[in-house]
């Protein structure tokens, strides 16, 4: 064979990899540098919905502790997440799914691919649906004060982001990194931009020291407004466990693996997004962003402004549905098929969405607000599994095989260990915090939520892991050489 056609078919598996289940090598990973992943986790983490936080966190009660808190709570977050999914993603190049395996059981992860598809999908709907309301509302500002949204214009323009998501995606993940590339720093602009008309008329320390009124404030005492704002940025970050692990599979240097992620995603993305979002809240009295963007910049800037993050969604869309359309391919049915097909199938009920995106911003985001609940149990399982139990020491060939043959089958494929560790997850998150009500257990203002949940979760699941690896050989922790020379069927 020469070397230009042995080149040929190299440079179709390592596309084919990309855009799908197979193991990624280093050498055909798509983030080489720290500026392009960089670009990537701030496409991530400042979604337009960042905006809609930043008024969450405002009501807290007390805007500078609010944004304080959130950061600490993002930040504190992030580290268990990216050590849970991250490192064993990057590591052996495989989707969170197959890594969630090791810990989970081959037919157990179908538990994580259930949560990612609800998780991507249901935040990319939410988007576009804020994207259609948006333009709508600025339509409406401009061409019809005082009247209805034109709905039929929402759902021209849900749609047609639609069809371009699609455009875009269809030649594979390659279209990420060129998007985000120049979506990233409009994002940024435009918050920098944002944060001057804000504060035109009065000072950013002023505003910082502004609060809502105390009669629609969460909390009036101080400490508990930290607690609120920590538990935001906590719960925030647990929804990154999908997100995380899917891009890390797409590193090629382990030095930038946690960095380019946690200022990207965390800092640089969310914090300052929804930082913005909180001080346009106090500063207008508006949780709308195209609202509050015309008011403070008029109809004509505004216009501009509206349009320009509407367009800067993209990168952060096509983000979610890359990481949906890779899992979702541990069904049979999709793993056949052509990627710009799975792309469109995932995209196909955003028509229901255009056409009802007042009724899923409000329904749906109820939905996605547990998810911290959905995810501190499998945060905690998949970083002690691999961490402490296994010591990252993983058999990546066996997380392709389906039957009994795999280490990882444990009882019928189910680890169901990790699975009462995942339920008592979030029963007691959701004992501590309500995130729907915000109604908070007794010891929330001290401790919060997510991390006593996450410490809880992390100590159960050691103790009855040993009992398991002590009295058997089930999950392939202690006899790893034995398992590694045994010739086992793949089954993708």
């Amino acid at each position: 064979m020469s070397d230009a056609n042995s080149g040929d078919i190299s440079a179709v598996t390592a596309r084919e990899a990309l855009a799908g289940r197979l193991p990624i090598r280093g050498a055909d990973r798509l983030y080489t540098g720290f500026g392009s992943l960089l670009a990537a986790c701030v496409a991530i983490g400042a979604a337009s919905f960042n905006y809609l936080f930043g008024a969450s966190i405002a009501y807290i009660g007390n805007t500078s502790i609010g944004i304080l808190g959130y950061l600490i709570g993002l930040i504190v977050g992030l580290a268990p997440v990216y050590l849970a999914s991250g490192l064993i993603c990057y590591r052996h190049g495989v989707d969170p799914v197959d890594a969630a395996k090791s810990s989970m059981g081959t037919r157990g992860s179908s538990l994580l691919l259930a949560l990612i598809l609800i998780t991507t999908l249901g935040w990319s709907f939410v988007l576009i649906a804020m994207t259609g309301q948006a333009a709508g509302r600025l339509q409406q500002v401009l061409f019809n004060p005082g009247g209805e949204i034109n709905n039929g214009f929402v759902a021209v323009v849900s749609a047609a982001m639609l069809v371009l998501i699609w455009v875009l995606l269809r030649k594979g993940p390659l279209m990420i990194a060129l998007l985000t590339r120049y979506t990233s720093p409009a994002i940024l602009i435009i918050a920098c931009v944002l944060v001057y008309l804000i504060t035109r008329d009065v000072s950013l320390t002023t505003l910082l020291h502004t609060n809502v009124d105390p009669k629609l404030a969460y909390a009036s005492d101080p400490l508990l407004q930290l607690a609120y704002g920590v538990e935001f940025g906590a719960a925030n970050a647990l929804t990154s466990v999908p997100f995380f692990g899917g891009i890390a599979r797409l590193i090629q240097k382990r030095k930038h693996v946690i960095t380019p992620s946690l200022l990207g995603a965390g800092v640089i993305g969310a914090v300052f997004t929804s930082a913005v979002g909180a001080l346009a809240a106090i500063a207008t009295g508006s949780t709308e962003p195209a609202e509050w963007v015309v008011k403070t910049a008029g109809n004509g800037f505004g216009t501009v402004i509206v349009s320009l993050l509407l367009l800067a969604n993209l990168g952060t869309l096509i983000s979610f549905f890359y990481f949906a359309g890779v899992s979702v391919q541990q069904v049979r049915f999709f793993a056949k098929m052509r990627w710009d097909f799975i792309v469109a199938i995932l995209l196909l009920p955003g028509l229901v969405v255009a056409f009802n995106t007042q009724w899923l911003i409000a329904h749906v985001m109820n939905w996605l607000a547990y998810n911290s609940a959905m995810f501190v149990g499998i945060a905690a399982v998949m970083l002690v599994d691999y961490l402490l139990l296994r010591r990252q020491v993983v058999l990546p060939a066996h997380l392709f095989v389906k039957d009994q043959h795999s280490a990882y089958w444990f009882w019928g494929g189910v680890n169901w260990v990790a699975m009462a560790t995942i339920a008592l997850g979030g029963v007691v998150y959701l004992l501590l915090f309500d995130p729907l009500t915000l109604q908070v257990g007794p010891t929330f203002r001290y401790v919060g939520a997510t991390m006593p949940t996450l410490a809880i979760c992390m100590l159960a699941y050691y103790l009855a892991m040993r009992v398991v690896i002590a009295s058997g050989v089930r999950g392939g922790y202690r006899n790893v050489q034995q398992l590694s020379e045994k010739k086992v069927r793949v089954g993708l």
